[in-house]
């Protein structure tokens, strides 16, 4: 029959933790709780920016289309408001430049995400090369003499 004895730090089997090792796990899972919450922290924050930056897109997307087809006369304007967009946070820009001697005309479209008027933290920019309507319309004047 084998005999525990009754202080501690003898040689037996122990019935519970030091303060010491109490210590250590806390220590141990708050740090694993700060990881975890900087991560999901991080991940949130990365949803955000991909969400605004597939609305500049479509936005952008919008906005050229609506150029190309004439909805929107063909000139370059800066800081547009969206109708659509009841915080004022969307604007569009745009930017043409006609190419001498080839009836091109390049359209540039950026759309920035500027909440409260600041810096963008999202923003997108398309170009796409249209033929000069006004070619058109001199054409058809001419045929028409």
């Amino acid at each position: 029959m084998r005999v525990r004895p009754a202080f501690p730090g003898g040689s037996g089997s122990r019935s519970g933790l030091s303060l010491l090792e109490v210590l250590v796990s806390v220590a141990i899972f708050l740090g694993a709780m700060t990881s975890i919450m900087y991560a999901l922290s991080r991940g949130q924050d990365a949803e955000i920016a991909a969400r605004l930056r597939s609305e500049a897109v479509i936005r952008c997307e919008a906005v050229m289309g609506e150029l190309v087809a004439g909805v929107v006369e063909l000139d370059s304007s800066s800081e547009n408001p969206f109708a659509d967009d009841e915080t004022g946070n969307w604007t569009w820009s745009s930017e043409v430049n006609s190419e001498p001697g080839n009836g091109l005309l390049e359209v540039r479209v950026v759309v920035e995400h500027r909440p409260g008027g600041g810096e963008p933290n999202a923003a997108f920019s398309l170009v796409r090369y249209v033929r000069d309507p006004q070619l058109f319309l001199d054409a058809m004047l001419e045929a028409g003499e």
